[in-house]
């Protein structure tokens, strides 16, 4: 069984290699080279280690052959199409999904001498019909390719299987169903339980119950707080339907149905859930892994948990090779690994401690569950851990509690939460009663994750470099324990625990001092919107907070950047005007990070919706709201901010604020949106002091930053916050004006968050 095993991972390291090293040109010479070098392991004299040598080498070969071919095949003649406008007969995959102002739905093209693909297509225009998954239909669509995104390339379409992206370009006519179309009734089952989740469920405990039972998760995502305190805790892994949701499934089968008949009854029951929940890569991993575990009893075979997850990985891969960039598999399959190879020992290792302390053979029932809990915890977190640092830039260290805490209860709140639907579509009144009961667990698992998530150091942030170099060295640590561990002995933990324990306090301590001593300005990189943050010693404010075209909010990027520095707090949010590349990350910061004061323009236009949304947000987090109606200076311990009333008097980016913010002799000027019209006037009524950066208005638009700014302001440095854009910011006639005034330019789109430090003094560094 571990010859699969050993295939598998050869397989996946082939594909991996593809994804993310190896040129599309050079994968048939590298499969070529591997099958010469497969030649000389017949020659081997032991017959074990030529086995495994053809095996790799020969696997290998097959991976990267395997995904030349796709691409070829599918990848390729699909991004032909970008550009082209046709009329489509295409396969509906699921329901679409409708939000404010737009729809979007999951669609297979069936048209002929057109790629058999995915595609994901969007409605601006209110013209998508109401559709079911099995639908087929003439669709008038506009390709766009689907492996790149606001001007960067991606793979978190192609990852899911997504090939194509499309706009919707007038009305789906010819709407029909044929036999094919039953294949898609567990879309339709999954439908089903979200309708019924909507009677049965309290109002508050909703979006969280459809995340637990199929995965559907855009409620919790717009539960800002939630979402958030999920990920900090470490556990928002349960609202992402995985094999743990699998197992609870299967105990209840082979509750109902009996350990002889489980897995004539658990099988289909397990097939039938990885459908309904949509056949993400934890969930078919899963799946796969429990097949395997059932059948095998049936075929006299021993069930081996690594090769079953290798199995379901070979997969998940021969299905879509591009699968192997995909977050979800990453995680999914370090979890497993962890489990597999790690949580044995590691409750070995405790049980027989406790047993020795308690002077008894076995520990009991409730000792037991915790240690069971702590080696689970232990195992999936070990090989899990950095990968959410590398992708999301976070290590959790409220996360070993909030499992103990937490995981007990999810088992309860996914079996009561099926009951509970089941019994609403027979009888409603018994499957809300369930339905209130389950409540009750939900919203204790998320108190318990808000509440680990709002203590100090909950989580680390790799922004801070030094927590990265903690996380590496304590992988080091374990690493070398293990390598020089007393083979009569076994390997003992307690020495590079308490090592990566005390070096924690001194990283804690470090981003501390080190947040205390920071004095700087940061243009963030929010995409084609604008976020500024002034940090002196312990006061810190931002100006604006909001972005277009990118792929973090904008509240998430400042949030993680503050956090980084250790401040989970700030003094003060200045809102230049309320268009939302200037706003729109608002409700997700506030909902992150304590904020002393608001301010806004007095009588800002609200023309993109935005105000309502942000006021209700400083609401809850009793942040005092202030208008701006003449010129404030506010001070913060050492950092000061002068808000300049609007002057204009034309659209909304003429009458927003001017803010000059400094320290010392540093002096920081954010013009927001304003063109040249309003910068002349500024210039006319304010005394600027010589400036040593210059945030540049508009994204560097040929309307903004005037040679009369430019005179007044005798600036050193210039920031343009500028993303992906069709409006062709920066204009090369803006660029032009800063270079003849000798000012030095960076822009956020090429160089990232841009920072300029002051230094205590207040003068540049």
């Amino acid at each position: 069984m571990r010859k699969l095993a050993c295939a598998s991972l050869s397989f996946a390291a082939a594909a991996a290699a593809s994804h993310y090293l190896l040129p599309l040109g050079w994968l048939l010479w590298c499969a070529g080279g591997l099958c010469a070098l497969s030649l000389p392991a017949w020659f081997l004299p032991w017959p074990g280690v030529r086995l495994r040598a053809l095996l790799i080498c020969i696997s290998a070969a097959a991976g990267l052959c395997w995904y030349f071919g796709c691409c070829k095949l599918f990848v390729q003649p699909a991004q032909e199409l970008e550009g082209l406008r046709l009329t489509v007969t295409a396969r509906v995959l699921d329901y679409p999904a409708r939000d404010e102002g737009y729809a979007s739905v999951e669609l297979r093209v069936e048209q002929d001498g057109l790629p058999r693909v995915k595609a994901a297509v969007y409605d601006y225009g209110g013209l998508m019909p109401e559709l079911r998954p099995g639908d087929l239909a003439e669709f008038p669509l506009e390709f766009i390719t689907a492996l790149e995104k606001y001007g960067e390339d991606t793979d978190i379409f192609s990852s899911r299987g997504i090939l194509l992206r499309a706009y919707l370009d007038g009305e789906v006519e010819g709407v029909r169903r044929d036999g094919r179309s039953f294949l898609s009734f567990p879309m339709e089952l999954a439908q089903l339980v979200r309708g019924a989740a909507g009677r049965v469920f309290p109002q508050d405990v909703q979006a969280f119950m459809l995340g637990l039972l199929i995965g559907d998760t855009a409620g919790i995502y717009d539960d800002y707080e939630l979402d958030n305190a999920l990920s900090i805790a470490g556990i928002r892994h349960i609202v992402a339907v995985s094999g743990m949701h699998l197992s609870f499934l299967c105990a209840v089968v082979t509750a109902l149905a009996g350990k002889r008949r489980a897995a004539a009854a658990g099988i289909p029951a397990v097939i039938l859930f990885t459908f309904v929940t949509g056949c993400t890569a934890s969930v078919v991993r899963a799946c796969v892994m429990l097949v395997l575990v059932m059948l095998a009893p049936l075929l006299r075979r021993e069930a081996d948990a690594l090769t079953s997850l290798c199995a379901g990985l070979l997969l998940l891969l021969i299905a879509n090779p591009l699968s192997i960039a995909s977050a979800g598999l990453q995680l999914s399959f370090a979890s497993m690994a962890g489990l597999i190879l790690l949580t044995p020992r590691v409750y070995l290792r405790l049980e027989a401690l406790v047993c020795r302390r308690g002077g008894r053979q076995k520990p009991g029932p409730a000792a037991r569950f915790l240690l069971v809990s702590v080696s689970s915890s232990v195992g999936s977190m070990a090989f899990t851990t950095p990968v959410v640092a590398l992708l999301y830039g976070y290590v959790s260290l409220a996360a070993p509690v909030a499992n103990l805490a937490a995981l007990w209860a999810v088992s309860v709140a996914f079996v009561g939460g099926y009951a509970a639907v089941t019994c609403g579509l027979v009888f409603l009144p018994l499957g809300t009663a369930l339905g209130w009961s389950t409540a009750w667990f939900a919203r204790y698992i998320c108190f318990t994750a808000r509440l680990l998530a709002s203590l100090p150091y909950s989580a680390l942030y790799t922004a801070d470099r030094l927590v990265s170099w903690w996380l590496a060295f304590c992988y080091a640590q374990f690493g070398a324990a293990w390598l020089l561990r007393d083979r009569g002995r076994g390997f003992r933990a307690a020495a590079p625990v308490l090592c990566c324990l005390l070096t924690l306090l001194f990283v804690v301590q470090s981003a501390r001092a080190e947040s205390l001593g920071e004095s700087s300005v940061t243009v963030l990189d929010v995409g084609q919107g604008l976020c500024v943050a002034a940090v002196h010693g312990e006061a810190a404010v931002l100006i604006d907070c909001g972005g277009q075209g990118a792929w973090d909010n904008a509240g998430d990027t400042a949030a993680e950047y503050l956090l980084g520095l250790g401040r989970r707090g700030i003094d003060a949010l200045v809102l230049t005007h309320l268009h939302s590349d200037h706003v729109n990350g608002v409700g997700r910061l506030l909902s992150r990070i304590e904020v002393g004061e608001l301010y806004l323009p007095w009588g800002a236009d609200d023309e993109d919706g935005q105000l309502e949304g942000i006021l209700e947000a400083a609401e809850r987090s009793g942040t005092r709201v202030n208008y701006v109606a003449e010129d404030t200076l506010l001070e913060y311990g050492g950092l000061r901010l002068e808000l300049f009333a609007p002057v204009g008097a034309g659209d909304e980016n003429e009458r927003g604020l001017i803010v000059l913010a400094g320290t010392g002799d540093f002096d920081a000027l954010i013009m927001g949106d304003a063109d040249m019209a309003t910068e002349r006037k500024f210039v006319q009524l304010a005394q600027l002091p010589d400036l040593e950066l210059l945030v540049a208005g508009h994204h560097g638009s040929k309307y903004s930053t005037s040679l009369e700014l430019l005179e007044a302001a005798r600036a050193e440095t210039a920031v343009i916050s500028v993303g992906w854009n069709s409006y062709g910011h920066p204009a090369w006639e803006t660029l032009r004006r800063l270079e003849l005034m000798g000012l030095e330019i960076y822009r956020t789109d090429e160089d990232g968050s841009v920072t300029v430090r002051t230094g205590h003094d207040g003068k540049e560094e």
